[in-house]
């Protein structure tokens, strides 16, 4: 997903910046190895082969062959006409709607109460609040990729999962005696409501704190998605902070 600097960017510079990034999410795959890259923008054929005039271009060109150079990767790009390219011209414009983020402030403040966290167990390169982080797909510098793939136990994790995966998430967290602090909605309605306190509104067993906030708007970051209505004003709940800890 682009951000809204990167949006205002030539194509070119984005298919440029969709290499370099792809090199870095794979070096470790890449290594040693030869690759043909199939682009439909026959400007970036030439430029990574011979640089460019324009600033900005000739740097992501100096990058590219810099992690080439490091991995001992060797690239070769080739242009093919659009309608050759068509499925991963299809991919390339998927929207993920579920890439807001939770503001650095209160990620501190949560921290300052119930941290350090170890993991950002959900979030991307453009807004992981720790150094080690999961992703949903190939990110730069991401620890892995899929969060529930992983062993949660011996880490604080820090979870703001997508709502559909709150539950998944929760019972992950259980399953690897594991501990964390969960950021959600106050959603009553919702099916993952069960899973935080029981008919009474007493906490669940692994239910160690919940904290409500009122000020969402110094809470929620918009995504890139403009369909998103966290950090909008259209988000109109308040919003848990969590403790989770089943690792007793």
């Amino acid at each position: 997903m682009w951000n809204e600097l990167e949006r205002c960017k030539s194509s070119t510079w984005r298919e440029m910046r969709a290499i370099e990034q792809a090199l870095l999410s794979f070096s470790t795959l890449f290594m040693g190895k030869s690759l043909k890259w199939f682009t439909d923008n026959q400007n970036c054929v030439r430029i990574v082969q011979a640089g460019s005039m324009k600033e900005d271009l000739q740097n992501l060109a100096y990058s590219i062959f810099c992690i080439c150079k490091e991995h001992n990767i060797f690239i070769e790009l080739q242009w093919i006409p659009r309608t050759l390219n068509s499925k991963a011209d299809y991919i390339s414009k998927m929207s993920d709607h579920e890439d807001w983020q939770i503001s650095n402030e209160f990620f501190e403040f949560l921290e300052s109460l119930w941290g350090p966290f170890t993991v950002d167990r959900f979030a991307s390169v453009m807004n992981n609040k720790t150094k080690r982080f999961n992703s949903l797909f190939w990110n730069p510098t991401a620890e892995a990729v899929d969060a529930f793939t992983q062993n949660w136990h011996g880490e604080n994790n820090w979870l703001v999962p997508p709502i559909y995966s709150v539950i998944r998430t929760i019972k992950h967290l259980i399953y690897c005696n594991a501990k964390g602090s969960l950021i959600v909605p106050r959603w009553v309605s919702a099916p993952f409501w069960s899973y935080i306190f029981n008919k009474n509104l007493t906490y669940k067993a692994y239910v160690k704190d919940v904290l409500e906030f009122k000020e969402t708007n110094r809470i929620y970051s918009k995504g890139s998605s403009p369909k998103c209505i966290f950090g909008t004003e259209n988000f109109l709940s308040t919003v848990l902070a969590v403790r989770l800890d089943a690792s007793l």
